[in-house]
């Protein structure tokens, strides 16, 4: 899924589309919502001003994620938010929601298994397909059924994703990497020397600066 909190997050603040907005720090709770719809009548009623701005956060939390345009200014994932604040102190600070993460999670499988059965579920944002014997996981190398999984995921949650099909999961992981937000990337045996030699090894699953 693409940006899959922020994106969530999006779908009950869109006033906040294409701003910047880092995921992280406290919970969001039930009374929290109560008492911001008694004031503003709905949460997509919220005036701007209204919302937190990162640069005056002091804490030792960190980013859960951001939104692409967050990540415009180098704040990404795991990153410590007041490093993040030094960055892109203008980007608009949002609490946690696990509940409603989990929830979008379920709806958005549910819909992949009713079109392609066979699944692994890798978190609460991801997820293996096997394209094999699927109504049209053969098509254009696996392009036909990328394109209806990302229209039926989004008519039913309102949230885009990014499909990499390849032989391998290895492959596919790194190739829904390639062409993010809303893309899908098709990797042939044949494309290996083009597309995937060139990478460096931080571009493979578990390869970082902890294991190199």
């Amino acid at each position: 899924m693409d940006a899959f909190f922020a994106s969530v997050e999006l779908l009950r603040y869109p006033q906040l589309k294409d701003l910047p907005v880092v995921i992280g720090g406290s919970r969001f709770t039930p009374q929290q919502e109560a008492a911001l719809v008694q004031r503003w009548g709905s949460l997509a009623q919220m005036p701007l001003a209204a919302f937190e701005r990162l640069g005056g956060y002091v804490g030792r939390g960190v980013i859960t994620t951001a939104t692409y345009a967050a990540r415009q200014f180098g704040v990404g994932s795991a990153m410590g938010l007041m490093k993040a604040a030094r960055l892109c102190p203008q980007a608009v600070l949002l609490p946690i929601d696990f509940a409603r993460y989990r929830a979008y999670s379920q709806r958005f499988k549910e819909v992949i298994v009713a079109l392609a059965p066979v699944l692994e579920d890798r978190g609460v944002d991801e997820v293996y397909i096997d394209f094999t014997h699927a109504e049209g996981g053969q098509e254009a190398g696996g392009q036909a059924l990328a394109q209806r999984l990302q229209a039926a995921i989004f008519a039913a949650t309102g949230l885009t994703c990014s499909i990499g099909v390849a032989p391998n999961k290895l492959l596919a992981k790194m190739a829904s990497e390639f062409n993010k937000p809303r893309g899908i990337a098709i990797v042939w045996p044949h494309d290996l020397q083009e597309k995937i030699w060139p990478l460096p090894c931080r571009k493979i699953n578990g390869i970082g600066p902890k294991a190199n």
